[in-house]
């Protein structure tokens, strides 16, 4: 654990990946299963620095592939990294306000975002605004059932960077005293949030399953054994025993 600045940026901001790990392929793959990516209009919500943004063109052309984020310095790494978009498909906007005509995209992508948003509803509206109807919104994002909270914590204003043991079980008033930066969510709260941010669009929730962690570290760092730990989360998450997965992933449909 690593202790920092209480304005340690990626605090606030959530840490964007720099490469498209193994276990992000994981996660590309079980979103290949449900939808089609093929010749689609994607806007990667949250894009960071681009990763997925530079996946998603290996199944659309660049005039198809949109990326947005809350900070200017991630965008602009972002155009470096994928040169073959125009500039003027990744744009600097809040979840909350995005800058696209209704009915505009075919799916719509989030991972890890919706937790770090300050209105998480209003990001839901969006999103299915911007949908064409038929459109799918793909979220990956923290759930609660998962034992640690790995946006780290703040306590006696620092900022303690690292994996947080039991966090997100204790009570939400508590919880929120050491992590005030980041939400996680129960099935409940995270369908509620999708129906109250839903307000008159109509939507159906097409998917819906919780993922253990890639453990891309452990491996590179235990082999035989990381790997057969990891082949064993992937068998857990065909049990009811996904309830502890690290994210929810969910597939909303809109009508």
């Amino acid at each position: 654990m690593k202790k920092l600045s209480k304005d340690t940026k990626f605090a606030h901001l959530g840490k964007p990946g720099s490469i498209f790990s193994k276990g992000f392929q994981r996660r590309l793959d079980l979103i290949l299963k449900v939808v089609d990516l093929r010749n689609k209009r994607i806007l990667d919500l949250g894009c960071g620095e681009g990763v997925w943004l530079r996946k998603f063109l290996e199944f659309t052309s660049p005039e198809n592939v949109y990326g947005s984020d809350i900070d200017q310095e991630s965008i602009d790494t972002a155009i470096i990294n994928t040169p073959e978009l125009k500039n003027s498909n990744l744009v600097v906007s809040v979840g909350e306000a995005l800058p696209f005509k209704d009915n505009y995209f075919d799916t719509v992508f989030q991972n890890e975002v919706l937790e770090h948003v300050k209105d998480d509803k209003k990001v839901i509206s969006e999103c299915l605004r911007v949908l064409k109807p038929e459109g799918k919104l793909i979220v990956f994002t923290p759930n609660r059932g998962w034992p640690f909270e790995t946006h780290g914590m703040f306590f006696k204003n620092r900022y303690y960077w690292g994996n947080i043991p039991l966090l997100p079980w204790l009570p939400k008033f508590i919880y929120k005293k050491f992590a005030p930066h980041v939400r996680n969510y129960s099935n409940r709260e995270l369908k509620n949030v999708i129906s109250e941010g839903s307000g008159n669009y109509s939507y159906n929730i097409i998917y819906h399953k919780h993922i253990f962690p890639g453990l891309d570290g452990m491996t590179r760092r235990f082999g035989i054994l990381g790997k057969l730990f990891k082949n064993i989360f992937v068998v857990l998450e065909k049990t009811p025993l996904h309830f502890f997965g690290i994210s929810h992933f969910i597939i909303v449909k809109k009508s």
